[in-house]
């Protein structure tokens, strides 16, 4: 947080224009996806945002070359045809969740004062908040739909579950990962194949004469993460498929990967961390709650109502703890401040449980309604806990779909680009 409130007033000097460095007084469209127009204020939102993210992490943030804007542009246009894809199935995104995922941001950017510092941020840094509002929204509607794909096409059974626990075991530990993709059409030509090989070198070339590798993902990958470095996070072993696992079965933290081929396309991986994990991890939550029930004289909105108030006193200042004791329909739990301790989020009803799956430490979820009433949910705090697997044949299963899911991805977002009418002005 030190070092992004130290860059912000910097910041907001240089990123005035539409682009990073580049005057642009007038709005203009870049590109048409199925009618939907790409602006260049997105390209410069884009590249703000980007930014905002580095300086929130302590990096240094590359000058703006043709190279990441084109890279920005793929970006928003491919963005822009999923959208139109998960619209036209139907998905549907309500604003609590919304507002959970703009909640989850802010606390990865290290901001403590939930959607209003996020939105002040936003504008010190020149990105309009009704803008990350609706791209948000649009994230999760599109990560919605790519679950859909990646379900309905890779099924798993119960035989080949229990076939990867005698052969493999569970517990292979973790890795963190970031990637290149050149990707490939499902039955690329020659010509195609070749076109990527070529590409692949030049990345590899870069990498071998010293480029760091978030700057060569930056201008080469053709991965959804590209422009964020190539960052794919920490991934179980046991879940990798098998040419990740063989390309990686080398090498120490820190090296990078030669070019290998998947059903994606090419990719080269560098490994950023090792750590073990001999045993399942398991997580567990802390958190507390209000709970109002509807009763003869207070029907459904009027409880609402009256939690929306203890609500409005806690942001005020009121101590969440003593409202809990005082007014909390939970008889288990109020006596204790509302707490209801460490516990698997599984143990929850199912809205519950989604509430508490979107809040950081220390945040609170807007007003919930389950079949007990309306909940006010505080998270006080998340562990893991290494413990004795005992549902070894729905994690296998989970580690069998995720070796399959990125292809899978891959292959569905290039299906829905490639069948778009875009048009590049």
């Amino acid at each position: 947080m030190k070092t992004l409130n130290r860059v912000l007033f910097v910041s907001s000097l240089l990123l005035g224009s539409v682009t990073l460095g580049h005057a642009q007084p007038l709005d203009r469209v870049v590109a048409i996806v199925d009618q939907a127009p790409v602006l260049a204020s997105d390209i410069g939102n884009r590249l703000r945002f980007l930014k905002l993210q580095a300086d929130a992490r302590g990096q240094e943030f590359p000058p703006v070359s043709p190279q990441l804007e084109q890279r920005v542009i793929d970006r928003l246009i491919e963005e822009q045809a999923l959208l139109k894809e998960a619209n036209r199935q139907g998905f549907s995104v309500s604003d609590e969740q919304v507002n959970q995922a703009l909640n989850n941001l802010a606390s990865r950017l290290g901001l403590t004062g939930g959607i209003p510092q996020l939105a002040g941020v936003m504008e010190q840094y020149g990105i309009p908040f009704d803008r990350v509002r609706a791209d948000t929204r649009a994230d999760l509607l599109i990560n919605a739909a790519q679950r859909r794909a990646v379900q309905n096409e890779v099924m798993v059974t119960d035989q080949e579950a229990q076939a990867l626990i005698e052969r493999e075991g569970l517990n292979q530990g973790q890795v963190k990962l970031s990637q290149i993709l050149i990707g490939l059409a499902q039955a690329p030509t020659s010509e195609q194949l070749q076109q990527a090989q070529s590409l692949a070198n030049e990345a590899l070339t870069q990498l071998n004469q010293g480029t760091r590798f978030e700057d060569v993902a930056r201008a080469y990958s053709q991965g959804p993460n590209a422009i964020s470095g190539g960052d794919l996070g920490w991934r179980e072993i046991s879940g990798l498929n098998a040419e990740f696992k063989d390309a990686l079965s080398r090498l120490d933290a820190n090296e990078v990967t030669p070019i290998f081929r998947t059903r994606a396309g090419l990719h080269i991986l560098k490994v950023d961390g090792q750590r073990t994990s001999d045993t399942a991890l398991v997580e567990e939550v802390n958190s507390r709650h209000i709970l109002l029930r509807p009763n003869a004289v207070r029907d459904v909105e009027q409880t609402r109502a009256a939690l929306a108030y203890l609500q409005r006193q806690i942001e005020q200042g009121a101590d969440f703890a003593e409202l809990a004791e005082q007014f909390s329909e939970d008889p288990v739990s109020a006596s204790n401040g509302g707490e209801l301790g460490w516990t698997n989020p599984e143990a929850y009803v199912p809205e519950f449980q989604a509430a508490l799956a979107f809040l950081e430490p220390g945040e609170r979820s807007d007003l919930i309604q389950t079949q007990f009433g309306w909940h006010l949910i505080e998270l006080i705090d998340r562990r893991q806990l290494e413990s004795v697997n005992t549902d070894q044949l729905e994690r296998a299963k989970n580690i069998i779909l995720q070796r399959q899911a990125d292809e899978v991805a891959a292959a569905w977002t290039r299906r829905i680009v490639s069948n778009a009418f875009i048009e590049r002005l």
